[in-house]
């Protein structure tokens, strides 16, 4: 994957801290989504979570990093789900500094290059029904909606999630 001004580096956990120190940067994000701002094992949790039936080889977290040594934007990407040709985007987290920029676009971008070049022929998400930005920019570059489903959070907030798909 390719940005020409980041640097697209694998995180492991190793990197937690700047992974959280990100989420931190943008607590109003995590109280629309999630009713709560991130907790404190909001990027051990990035790392480390998996659906069922999924290994950890499935799974990449990504940083793009400026010039400074900045995470400017951190995703979560899972290979071969939910089908051995469609991969999954759980998390594309630009920080708040980075946003209108069309930085989100240009990932979008990279990671579809990414997984064509892999092999795959679409890339899922879930985006929640009240993340309005999100949505927009998701259907400006090419996703349509398959359907919705419920998802409780662990502290009881309920969210409308909006699954989403693009063709590669």
């Amino acid at each position: 994957m390719e940005l020409p001004e980041y640097t697209v580096r694998l995180m492991g956990q190793n990197d937690e801290a700047q992974i959280q120190a990100l989420f931190e940067s943008d607590p109003d994000y995590f109280r629309l989504v999630q009713g709560a701002p991130p907790g404190p094992a909001e990027a051990k949790d990035l790392l480390n979570e998996l659906p069922a039936g999924k290994e950890s080889r499935d799974k990449f977290v990504y940083a793009f990093v400026d010039r400074d040594g900045v995470a400017a934007a951190v995703i979560d990407l899972l290979r071969s789900y939910p089908d051995d040709e469609t991969w999954y985007l759980g998390l594309i987290f630009v920080a708040p500094t980075q946003r209108g920029i069309r930085l989100g676009t240009r990932v979008l971008d990279a990671i579809c290059a990414h997984i064509r070049q892999q092999g795959g022929r679409a890339l899922r998400l879930g985006v929640d029904h009240r993340n309005v930005r999100a949505r927009a920019l998701y259907e400006r570059t090419g996703f349509h909606f398959i359907y919705e489903r419920l998802r409780v959070h662990p502290n009881g907030f309920e969210s409308i999630i909006d699954v989403l798909e693009r063709t590669l």
